[in-house]
C-alpha cells in the first residue's frame, strides 16, 4: 500500500516537472546589453536600449570593434509615464521579447538625474529580469546618445563602457551600490559620469565644424554628485581623483608635478602602487573632527626635470611635493561637496557611526546635512616612492 501511494504521488509530480512552464526560445528573445533613461520635455520617460543582433555579434569576420561593428547592435525607445509603461509601449516595436538579464549598464541622463532616480531604482529592485550589479551611469547629455556611440575596440558600446568603468580610472558604481547609498545613513550617492568627445585631438585648424558620431569615442571623464536620489552637481576628473583617494577605491594612476626653476626645471611623473586611505572620526567634548589619512606608495614614471634622484635630498623633495600635490587633490572634492553640495558622498557619516554609535545617534545623526559642511577635515598624506628605475639621471 505504501508503495502504491508512492507511485500515485510521483504520477501527479512527473507532469509538473516535465518543463519550464514559462520558458522562451533564444531565437525569441532580444537580448538588450546597455539601457539608456531619459526625461523628455513633457516628463514622459523615454526608455532607450542597445539590442545585439546574434547574426553580427557571433560572425567570426567581425573582429573587435571597428569596420562593421555598428550593425552589431541597434538602438530602440519609447516613451511612457513610468519605466514600465514606456516597456510596454517599447515591446510594441519590436518583434522579439525583450530580455533586460545581460544588459551591462544602466545610463541615466542629466535632466533625469535632476529630478530623482528613486523610481527608477524602484523598478530594478522589482522586476526580476535587470541585474543589480549592473552599472550605474550619468551623463551630462541624453543617455540615448551613449548608447548610440561607436565603440573602438569591443564588438557593441556597452562591452566598451563596461571595461572603462572596470578598469579603475573613474568610480565603479552598480545599481545595488547606488540604491544602498540612497537607503544608507552617513553618506550620500555618487556615479561615474561618461560623456561623448572627439576620437582624435587636433590643432584648432584642422578641427572641423561638424562633428559626426563616427569621429566620437565615450570615456569617463568625472562623477554626477547626489543628494537623497536627486543630482545635484558634477566633479571633474581632477576633483573625482580626490575622491577615489578619500573613499580609498583609487587602484591606478599618474601624478605629473611641476619642478621650479631654481630645482632645475620640468616635470615628474610618478605612478601610483598602492593606496590606504582611513577617515578617523575624533571627538573631544562634543565638537567632531575628522582625520584622513592617506598612505600612498609610487615609482618614478618619467623624469623630464633637472632633478637628480641619485641625491636623498632630492627624493625627499619630491615626495614633499608629492604630498602637497596629494593634499590639494583631495582638498579639492572635499570643498566642493562640503561648501557647494552639502552631500557627503566620502561616507564621513559612516565612519563617525562606526567609532561612536551612540554619539552618531544622540547628537550627529539628525542634524548631519547641517553639521557636515562645517565639518574640520584634516588631511595626512604621506607618499613613499619605492623605485627610482635604472636611470638616476634625467636625460635633458
Amino acid at each position: 500500500m505504501k508503495k502504491l501511494s508512492i507511485l500515485v504521488l510521483f504520477s501527479m509530480i512527473l507532469p509538473l516537472l516535465a518543463g519550464c512552464w514559462n520558458r522562451i526560445e533564444i531565437n525569441d528573445i532580444g537580448i538588450v546589453t546597455a539601457i539608456g533613461l531619459d526625461l523628455m520635455p513633457d516628463k514622459q520617460l523615454r526608455l532607450s536600449i542597445q539590442v545585439g543582433i546574434p547574426a553580427k555579434l557571433g560572425s567570426s569576420t567581425m573582429g573587435t570593434g571597428g569596420g562593421d561593428q555598428k550593425s552589431s547592435t541597434f538602438v530602440i525607445s519609447a516613451t511612457g509615464e513610468t519605466i514600465s509603461d514606456a516597456y510596454r509601449n517599447l515591446q510594441k516595436k519590436i518583434s522579439r521579447h525583450i530580455f533586460f538579464a545581460h544588459s551591462r549598464d544602466l545610463i541615466i541622463g542629466e535632466k533625469l538625474a535632476k529630478e530623482g532616480i528613486s523610481h527608477i531604482i524602484d523598478f530594478f529592485a522589482r522586476y526580476h529580469e535587470p541585474r543589480l550589479h549592473s552599472y550605474l551611469i550619468c551623463t551630462k547629455g541624453e543617455a540615448a546618445d551613449l548608447l548610440n556611440s561607436r565603440a573602438l575596440l569591443e564588438k557593441v558600446p556597452s562591452e566598451e563602457t563596461r571595461e572603462l568603468t572596470k578598469q579603475g580610472i573613474g568610480l565603479k558604481i552598480t545599481i545595488k551600490e547606488f540604491w544602498d547609498m540612497i537607503l544608507d545613513e552617513g553618506i550620500e550617492p555618487v556615479s561615474p559620469q561618461f560623456e561623448l568627445v572627439p576620437r582624435e585631438v587636433k590643432m584648432k585648424s584642422e578641427q572641423s565644424v561638424a562633428s559626426t558620431s563616427q569621429q566620437q569615442t565615450q570615456i569617463i571623464s568625472g562623477s554626477a554628485v547626489f543628494k537623497k536620489d536627486k543630482l545635484v552637481g558634477w566633479l571633474d576628473d581632477m576633483e573625482t581623483r580626490g575622491l577615489l583617494y578619500l573613499r580609498n577605491e583609487i587602484s591606478i594612476g599618474v601624478i605629473t608635478i611641476n619642478i621650479p626653476k631654481e630645482k632645475g626645471g620640468g616635470k615628474v611623473s610618478m605612478e601610483i602602487i598602492t593606496v590606504q586611505s582611513d577617515i578617523v572620526p575624533k571627538l573631544t567634548g562634543s565638537r567632531l573632527s575628522i582625520d584622513v589619512n592617506i598612505r600612498v606608495d609610487a615609482n618614478l614614471l618619467e623624469n623630464a626635470s633637472g632633478i637628480k634622484v641619485s641625491q636623498i635630498d632630492m627624493i625627499n623633495y619630491l615626495q614633499m611635493k608629492l604630498n602637497k600635490e596629494l593634499k590639494d587633490r583631495v582638498q579639492l572634492a572635499l570643498d566642493k561637496a562640503q561648501k557647494k553640495y552639502q552631500s557627503d558622498i566620502f561616507g564621513i557619516g559612516r565612519a563617525v557611526y562606526r567609532s561612536f554609535p551612540k554619539q552618531w545617534n544622540q547628537q550627529f545623526k539628525q542634524n548631519w546635512d547641517e553639521t557636515f559642511p562645517e565639518l574640520e577635515v584634516s588631511i595626512h598624506p604621506n607618499v613613499s616612492l619605492k623605485r627610482l628605475g635604472l636611470i638616476q639621471e634625467s636625460g635633458g
